[in-house]
């Protein structure tokens, strides 16, 4: 096992996305940490800032366990063990993180069991209420759109293990939102303000979380459902997952060889 496979981390909101990586990096011989954050952009956020910090703190929800050509090699759970989980989770920066999960999409063509890395993300719904008009952070003047790692606004993924990625899936422009877009009112708001091709709860927050701590990162996400008014019936989530886990054994048997 070469050192960079050694130091992967990856962060998946869910139990179930755990389960789906956790049989990816398992299948692919690659030896990788994994965090469970829980839902949502500061969960995520939180998770990772505590990962990179020198020490662990009190107080974590975060899930962590660790893979290897042996199997599964420790897990714990739960605010009541955070000392246990901190010593899942050394203090060393880690060379790549990968946010994996599921994710809605805005397009047809990436439909439901697709699976895509994100070429850059947003906080889409961060803004502004004028009167009933939608107005995005950075179109307010509350933020210079173009101060690192923004650039237009969005936060671009790049670099050698982006371009791996780009390679085996396609690259999407991402959405991030603190609430799933569930009205054709909310769908279109988003869609105006950033065009973008899928919808996420966290990807922007790994994103800015991880380049201002100077860590390379990935998303691959696999999508569950078209964004669309709010209709569960037409969600496919164990396909996503079983997608999400076919083409994670792709992504890290090449990164296990790198």
């Amino acid at each position: 096992m070469n050192k960079a496979s050694g130091d992967i981390l990856i962060a998946v909101a869910h139990p179930s996305e755990e389960e789906a990586v956790k049989k990816a990096a398992l299948s692919a011989g690659c030896r990788c940490e994994i965090i469970v954050t829980g839902v949502g952009g500061a969960a995520m956020s939180w998770a990772l800032q505590k990962r990179f910090s020198p020490g662990m703190l009190p107080g974590s929800h975060v899930r962590a366990s660790e893979t290897g050509r042996e199997g599964v090699t420790t897990s714990t759970a739960g605010h009541d063990q955070a000392s246990q989980t901190g010593n899942l989770m050394p203090s060393s920066l880690p060379s790549l993180v990968i946010g994996a999960g599921i994710a809605g999409s805005y397009v047809e063509s990436i439909g439901p069991g697709t699976v895509v890395t994100t070429a850059s993300d947003c906080f889409a719904d961060m803004g502004l209420d004028d009167n009933g008009k939608f107005v995005p952070l950075f179109g307010a003047g509350l933020a210079d759109p173009d101060t690192p790692p923004f650039r237009g606004g969005r936060i671009p993924c790049s670099g050698r293990w982006f371009d791996l990625a780009a390679s085996l899936m396609p690259a999407v422009r991402g959405a991030t939102v603190n609430m799933v877009s569930g009205s054709q009112a909310a769908i279109e708001r988003i869609r105006r303000a950033w065009d973008p091709e899928i919808e996420t709860m966290e990807g922007a927050w790994l994103a800015y979380t991880c380049a201002m701590s100077g860590v390379p990162w990935l998303s691959v996400r696999a999508v569950s459902n078209m964004v669309e008014p709010r209709n569960m019936k037409n969600w496919k989530i164990q396909l996503a997952l079983d997608s999400l886990k076919e083409k994670m054994i792709q992504l890290l048997e090449i990164i296990a060889r790198s």
